[in-house]
């Protein structure tokens, strides 16, 4: 059977070529400041922008006016090896470490770098944490750093008899020291237009479908102190509905009518400090927004 000529042309491979060529002259007509705003819709797609600056110069040119970048890496291990890295569960694209100070030549007028690191789920307690850093005058840098981590279950109906809440013995803070020490690499290599640089780490592995109590160490404390002198369901349920003992509570969406407490429990810390090396902190009030921002940006 013979094939249509239309058929016949669009398998000729000279075809193609042209017609890639006279896509890309109509490109090169549009003007910069469309171009740029093109660029600025796909922002968040980091891997499509590195490849625009590899296409000529002028798209390189342009690409280098994004302010706003997000990048996803692997957690460094403490070492010298740019690649001792822990492994990540998910299959999701990560950019190598040792690509970071190129990349931050391709984003040369960066005001604000987002980056999230991931990491392998038996590294550390279920933890979610943000490291803010603004950048002020003569490289002066404020950190400050928001996480929870998870320290217990609580779980109990209103006829258990039960001791409701089992708390870990030890958690693991080394997540917070890995930022920190991710942080120290990446510094000498931001542009000079960089005003903020959020890092954020997340270990939800395992957390299941349970709902979700945030609360201060103190608060914490008080409600120990309530279950070992209160064995009352509705004493227990009161209690955290009251939004001066808990930060958030996300609630299980099967349990609207609290027929039964299931939720992992949450300890909040709020730290603000100076980038130096001997460094006071400060305690930050962590308010329930921002534990609500911490989990929306790993959903």
């Amino acid at each position: 059977m013979r094939r249509s000529k239309s058929a016949k042309l669009s398998h000729n491979p000279n075809i193609t070529v042209r017609r890639s060529e006279r896509l890309a002259d109509n490109f090169k007509k549009l003007p910069d400041d469309l171009i740029i705003k093109i660029l600025f819709k796909i922002q968040d797609d980091t891997k499509t922008l590195i490849r625009c600056s590899t296409v000529c110069k002028n798209l390189h040119s342009l690409v280098s006016k994004i302010d706003t970048v997000s990048l996803k890496f692997l957690c460094p291990n403490e070492g010298d090896d740019d690649d001792d890295v822990l492994l990540c569960s998910q299959s999701h694209h990560h950019i190598p470490q040792v690509a970071f100070p190129a990349l931050m030549k391709v984003f040369a007028n960066l005001n604000f770098l987002e980056i999230k690191l991931c990491s392998f789920p038996s590294s550390s307690n279920l933890h979610v944490s943000r490291l803010n850093c603004v950048i002020g005058d003569c490289d002066s840098i404020h950190c400050e750093l928001i996480f929870a981590i998870q320290v217990g279950v609580l779980s109990s109906t209103r006829r258990g008899r039960n001791i409701p809440l089992k708390l870990n013995g030890k958690f693991d803070t080394s997540f917070a020291e890995t930022m920190m020490f991710f942080l120290k690499k990446m510094v000498p290599h931001w542009p000079k237009t960089l005003k903020k640089v959020v890092i954020l780490s997340a270990n939800m592995q395992g957390s299941g479908s349970r709902g979700k109590v945030f609360i201060g160490e103190e608060e914490l404390d008080n409600f120990v102190d309530l279950i070992s002198t209160s064995m009352v369901y509705e004493s227990w349920l009161n209690w955290l509905n009251n939004p001066k003992n808990v930060t958030y509570w996300s609630k299980d969406a099967q349990n609207d009518e609290h027929s039964w407490l299931r939720e992992n429990v949450w300890i909040l810390y709020g730290l603000g400090f100076p980038w130096v090396k001997d460094r006071v902190t400060t305690d930050i009030v962590v308010m329930e927004s921002v534990v609500k921002e911490l989990l929306g940006a790993f959903e």
